[in-house]
């Protein structure tokens, strides 16, 4: 290979890593997106005690993506379970996600998600403190199909929140411990004893294209001022 060929290569990926350059400290890592890349990254299934299950392809990239199975069967209709959790207390993602998002740069929060029940469902996130308390909800109202990787996101912080009490978004987004994915239950699955099949991948918080511009904009600078320096003592 060139060294002119090289030298664009490397260019394109560090343009790719530069987008994943943390923020300064307020605990989350901004941006960070969870793809599950070699494992389930210590995220659990409905009751919080078994990991996720890991698939090595298959997700909306052809990549590793997690997944759990789920049984409406004690459920009723508009009931909301949750499916996947990641919570502080497992060391989620590393503790990504964990942290205040109000003064951190989180501008939106984003994954993809697939089900298999054979009809639509409506997904909601879930956020919350290490001690599950406060917390806030997001209903996605876009219902998503069976059997195909939907994206579902929302720009926080977001005017459709549902706040479980009389809390301020600082109050609830400024000490972020606990992240929850579940799904409304239909009338046509209340009670369904069958196990259904639920997956997750490329769980994501970033900040407003401004500073995300900002972020790759000094990776590159970087960069390049490695590259001179490896040209000079050539």
């Amino acid at each position: 290979m060139s060294r002119k060929l090289e030298v664009k290569r490397i260019m394109v990926i560090v343009a790719m890593a530069s987008a994943a350059l943390p923020l300064t400290a307020v605990g989350a890592t901004v941006p960070f997106i969870e793809d599950f890349s070699a494992d389930a990254a210590n995220w659990r299934e409905a009751t919080g005690v078994a990991p996720l299950d890991w698939n090595a392809s298959g997700g909306p990239d052809g990549g590793a993506f997690a997944s759990t199975t789920f049984n409406f069967a004690q459920l009723a209709a508009n009931d909301t379970p949750v499916l996947f959790r990641g919570h502080s207390a497992y060391d989620s993602s590393g503790g990504a996600f964990v942290g205040d998002w109000a003064a951190g740069g989180v501008d939106e929060f984003s994954l993809y998600v697939r089900q298999d029940t054979g009809m639509p469902l409506n997904f909601f996130a879930r956020f919350a403190s290490p001690g599950n308390f406060p917390g806030a909800a997001k209903v996605f109202v876009i219902p998503v199909p069976s059997d195909t990787w939907t994206q579902i996101q929302t720009i926080l912080p977001d005017p459709s929140l549902i706040f479980e009490g009389p809390f301020t978004y600082a109050q609830v987004f400024g000490n972020v411990g606990n992240v929850q994915i579940g799904v409304s239950v239909p009338a046509a699955l209340a009670g369904v004893d069958q196990n259904f099949g639920f997956s997750i991948d490329k769980i994501s918080i970033v900040p407003e294209p401004a500073t995300l511009a900002l972020l790759i904009g000094g990776g590159l600078v970087a960069f390049s001022r490695r590259l001179r320096r490896k040209d000079d003592v050539q």
